[in-house]
C-alpha cells in the first residue's frame, strides 16, 4: 500500500506541475536515461546508497563516441559498507531516434560484469522506449533488464520504468522502478537539479519491493560532464 500511494502521490505532481526544458541527466536514477553523452565528451557520474545498516557506492565514467552510441566503464560497490562484491562493468549504450516530433527513442544497453572478488564474469542487458508528452513535457520510459548473478545477486528478467517530470529549467522530478526480487528492485522517487548544464545533483529514496532485496534508504548522485 506505501508503495501505491507514492505512485499515486507523484503521478499527480508530476500531470499538474508547470513545466519548461530541462538539463539532462545519464540516468533516472537506477534505470538508464534515454540521453546520451556527444561526442568527444565524458560523462562522470557517482552515486551512493545508504541506510542506517547499509552503504552502497557506484561510480561511472561514459565516453561518447558518436553514431548514437556511448562506451561505458562502471565501478560497483566499491569501498561498501556490509557488502563485499565489487564488481567492475564494461559496456556500451545506444539510443536510437524513432520520432523527432515527441522525442519518441529507442535505448539498448549492454554491460559485462567483472567480480573484482573473484566471482566470475556476467552480463546485464536491457533495453526501453521513452517518450515525451506534449504540452506537460513529460517523459515516460518502459522496457525490460536482463541481469545476472554476479552484479545483482540472482538471475532475473524484469520490468523496468520511469517518470522524468521538468519543473523549471534546472528542477525535475523524477522516478525509476525495476520490478522483481534482486538487489536492484526499487522503486525510487525523488528529484534531481542542475546547478549548470554540466553539473547535476540528484536526491532520492529507495523503497524495496521485497525484504530480499535490501533496506529501503536514500540515493545521492553527483552528475558532472566534461
Amino acid at each position: 500500500m506505501k508503495k501505491i500511494l507514492n505512485i499515486l502521490l507523484f503521478t499527480i505532481i508530476a500531470l499538474v506541475s508547470f513545466s519548461t526544458n530541462v538539463y539532462a541527466q545519464q540516468t533516472i536514477f537506477n534505470v538508464p536515461s534515454a540521453d546520451l553523452t556527444e561526442k568527444g565528451m565524458i560523462f562522470f557520474q557517482h552515486q551512493s546508497s545508504f541506510s542506517n545498516k547499509f552503504a552502497g557506492f557506484d561510480n561511472n565514467f561514459v565516453l561518447g563516441v558518436g553514431k548514437n552510441s556511448e562506451l561505458d566503464i562502471t565501478l560497483f560497490d566499491v569501498g561498501t559498507k556490509n557488502i563485499q562484491n565489487e564488481v567492475l562493468a564494461l559496456g556500451f549504450k545506444s539510443v536510437i531516434p524513432l520520432f523527432e516530433k515527441n522525442y519518441t527513442k529507442l535505448t539498448f544497453g549492454h554491460l559485462i560484469p567483472i567480480s573484482l572478488r573473484g566471482n566470475g564474469v556476467g552480463g546485464y542487458t536491457y533495453s526501453h522506449l521513452s517518450t515525451v508528452l506534449p504540452r506537460i513535457n513529460t517523459r515516460l520510459t518502459s522496457g525490460i533488464a536482463i541481469g545476472t548473478t554476479t552484479l545483482f545477486d540472482r538471475d532475473f528478467v524484469c520490468y523496468i520504468a520511469g517518470v522524468e517530470q521538468p519543473i523549471t529549467k534546472r528542477l525535475s522530478l523524477v522516478m525509476d522502478w525495476y520490478s522483481g526480487r534482486h538487489s536492484n528492485g526499487f522503486l525510487i522517487p525523488g528529484f534531481y537539479y542542475s546547478f549548470t548544464p554540466k553539473t547535476i545533483l540528484s536526491l532520492g529514496y529507495r523503497i524495496r519491493n521485497k525484504t530480499q532485496n535490501g533496506p529501503n534508504g536514500f540515493i545521492v548522485e553527483i552528475s558532472k560532464f566534461f
